[in-house]
């Protein structure tokens, strides 16, 4: 069975410029998500290029595990928990999950933030805005992820024009920034 795939591209703003963008396009009413990453003692999770973590919304946990595939590919595996704390997962498939990509159960918190996200939905992506609070920064962020195969990076552009802004690749990972953050 193929994974579910996640292809996107992302830029950092200025503030002005994801208030301005808000204000462009017909993004939905913002919500509040928190972002918990875990990795194992011996990094095996960021040794293949991914991330795991359980968003919370509201009283929703949903645990992803992402694994790159290429430079704007991740395989997505996905799935709605019961509980905030991973080592209480007893779920078949997510422990098929670790299983597959090496993953113990012996797994630390290795970091946390907030996010205010707002999307648009575009007639082959979502565009998402999010606002991003570390410990000790804030961030803009404006995503576009596919919804099917197409030419991405010039439906991104046209989108970034009305804020003068070209797509160029300056946006690691949420959990990237935060490591480099916290550094």
């Amino acid at each position: 069975m193929d994974k579910p795939i996640e292809r996107e591209l992302k830029i950092l703003v200025r503030e002005d410029e994801f208030q301005t963008l808000l204000k462009t396009y017909a993004f939905s009413k913002p919500w509040i998500q928190t972002n918990t990453y875990y990795d194992s003692p011996d990094q095996i999770i960021k040794k293949q290029g991914g991330a795991l973590r359980i968003r919370t919304i509201g009283t929703k946990h949903i645990l992803t595990l992402k694994i790159r595939k290429d430079d704007i590919t991740h395989y997505e595996l996905e799935k709605e928990i019961d509980t905030e704390d991973v080592s209480k997962i007893k779920d078949s498939e997510i422990i098929a999950w670790f299983q597959e990509f090496h993953i113990s159960k012996d797994l630390n918190q290795i970091a946390q933030f907030t996010t205010t996200r707002q999307v648009y939905e575009c007639e082959n992506a979502q565009l998402c805005a999010d606002k991003t609070v570390y410990p000790n920064h804030t961030d803009y962020e404006i995503e576009y992820e596919y919804h099917r195969n197409h030419d991405g990076i010039s439906e991104f552009n046209q989108i970034l024009s009305t804020i003068g802004v070209k797509y160029k690749k300056n946006c690691p990972s949420k959990i990237a920034r935060a490591f480099k953050i916290c550094e």
